[in-house]
C-alpha cells in the first residue's frame, strides 16, 4: 500500500512529555481530543489549539529515540494520529510508544538517516510492503525497514483490538501463534 502526504520534519529529540504535554496526560483516550495539543511541547509554533492538527501533515521524519521519555502514555498515539499522522520515520523509537503506536495502527518506521534528507512540507511517498520512501520534492529515495506482514494486518484493521476482533469473529484467532 502506497501512502502520499506531506511531512513534518522534527529538528531534535522529541520526547513523550513534548508529544503530549502533561496538563493533557488525564484526558480521555480520543483521537480528536487528543490532537487538540498535540506537539504544544515541541514548539511554539504548535502551543495552541489545533496547532499541529491544522497543518495537514501526513509524516513526521525524526531522528534518534522519538517519543522516548519512559511515558507509556497512549494519548500521544491517539493525538499523532487524531491530526492526521499516518507513519512516523525516524532512526529509532522509543520502545514503550513503539509499542503503543502497533496497538493503535500507528506504523512507526525505522529509516537511518532520512531526516538529513528531507526538510517540513517536502511531499513523501510511502510504500508499506516494501519499505521505500520516496522524497518527491526533492528526488532522494530511502529504505526503510519493511513492516512485519502482522503489523500491516494490525494498521490496516484499525488496531490490535479491531484485528484481534476480526480474527474471532472469523474463527482464525488460533492461527495466531
Amino acid at each position: 500500500m502506497k501512502i502520499t502526504g506531506k511531512c513534518w520534519v522534527a529538528s531534535g529529540y522529541v520526547m513523550a512529555y513534548d508529544i503530549i504535554t502533561q496538563p493533557f496526560w488525564t484526558s480521555p483516550i480520543d483521537l480528536k481530543e487528543n490532537a487538540r495539543w498535540v506537539m504544544a511541547g515541541v514548539s511554539e509554533e504548535f502551543n495552541r489549539e489545533n496547532g499541529f492538527a491544522s497543518q495537514g501533515y501526513t509524516f513526521i521524519v525524526a531522528g534518534h529515540n522519538f517519543a522516548g521519555g519512559g511515558k507509556s502514555i497512549e494519548h500521544v498515539i491517539t493525538g499523532l494520529m487524531g491530526a492526521g499522522i499516518k507513519a512516523v520515520f525516524a532512526d529509532s523509537f522509543a520502545r514503550l510508544q513503539f509499542r503503543n503506536a502497533i496497538n493503535y495502527g500507528l506504523p512507526f518506521v525505522t529509516c537511518k538517516d532520512i531526516a538529513k534528507g528531507c526538510h517540513t512540507g517536502d511531499q513523501l511517498e510511502w510504500d508499506s510492503e516494501t519499505g521505500v520512501i520516496r522524497n518527491l520534492t526533492n528526488g532522494k529515495v530511502f529504505q526503510a525497514v519493511p513492516l512485519a506482514p502482522f503489523v500491516i494486518e494490525i494498521a490496516q484493521a484499525g488496531g490490535l483490538m479491531n484485528f484481534i476482533r476480526k480474527r474471532i469473529a472469523e474463527g482464525t484467532i488460533s492461527d495466531l501463534h
